[in-house]
This record gives C-alpha cells, structure tokens and sequence, in this order.
C-alpha cells in the first residue's frame, strides 16, 4: 500500500525518475513533458500524508490539484539544478512557472504561451551559447593550462551538487 512508503525512498524514487524522463533529456519523445509532469505529481501527492490517504480512499477524483507546484519547481529543489543553469539554462517547465504573462482573472491562452514560451527558448539558447563563448574564448586565446585549470576546479564544484 502507498500510505506503507518511506518519504525518503519516495524522492529517491521520484528522483530517479525524474532524472530519466525529464523533457531536456528526452528532447525527441513528444510526451517526455507530460511524464514529467504525471511524476511530479505523484511525487507531490505520495510525499503528502493527507493527499496520499485521499489517493488511497478516493483515487485521482480525492486529490487537490489546486495544491500542485510545478514539477520542474520541485525537481530544482531537490536537486539543485540551478547550480547547472549555465550549461543547460533554466529548465523549461520552471520558465513557464517564473512567466508572468498573465493576470488576475484573466482566462489561461495556450497560444500566449507558446509563443511566449518560443521566446523564452531562443533567449535560453542565446545566453547558453554566450556563456560557452566566454568558456572555451580562454582556450581559443592559447591559455590552455588555465582552462583546463578552471574545467577542473569547475567539475569538482559540480561534483558534490
């Protein structure tokens, strides 16, 4: 039974997961978004005593959407995925959280979205490609030692995130 599950083996769980079915690292699998997006919620019901007994009692039909963060929100909490920002930028799911495209009351357009969402990729892809520009610029102006002496340094900060 669920309500039987450690917490900790719930986001060890989930977070394994997490890691495999994330949209960047399924860019080709036209519903790598919406796996994410069924964990995260899993994940958000299984980790909450209250909505775990309303799944339990209830099914689907007994959970607050209403109490839903977005997964990606979740997956950087956890995981700290901000300290990786300048190699794979924010991930898409937390830009569409931080968007604030629409107001108070107003009706959700998924072609606002969309295109706002365009937007916010190419700006992604642009700052990426600066960032990476600057990296390798060390190498490419023939200070190799102090580039692989910042790669380095770089990993190992990496490493323990």
């Amino acid at each position: 039974m669920l309500s039987e599950v450690e917490p900790l083996q719930i986001t060890f769980a989930c977070g394994f997961q997490a890691r495999k079915v994330h949209p960047d690292k399924n860019p080709n699998d036209p519903l790598a978004a919406q796996n994410f997006q069924v964990l995260g919620e899993a994940y958000q019901v299984l980790s909450d005593p209250a909505q775990r007994q309303a799944y339990d009692a209830y099914g689907k039909s007994g959970i607050s959407t209403e109490a839903i963060i977005d997964p990606a929100a979740i997956f950087a909490m956890l995981f700290g995925s901000e300290l990786f920002e300048d190699y794979i930028g924010q991930l898409a799911m937390a830009s569409v959280a931080s968007l604030d495209i629409f107001t108070e009351g107003e009706e959700f357009d998924a072609k606002k979205l969309q295109d706002k969402m365009k937007v916010v990729q190419k700006e992604r892809e642009e700052k990426l490609a600066d960032i990476l520009r600057g990296r390798l610029n060390q190498y490419v102006q023939g200070n190799k030692e102090d580039f692989i002496n910042y790669a380095e340094a770089e990993v190992s900060r990496l490493s323990n995130a």
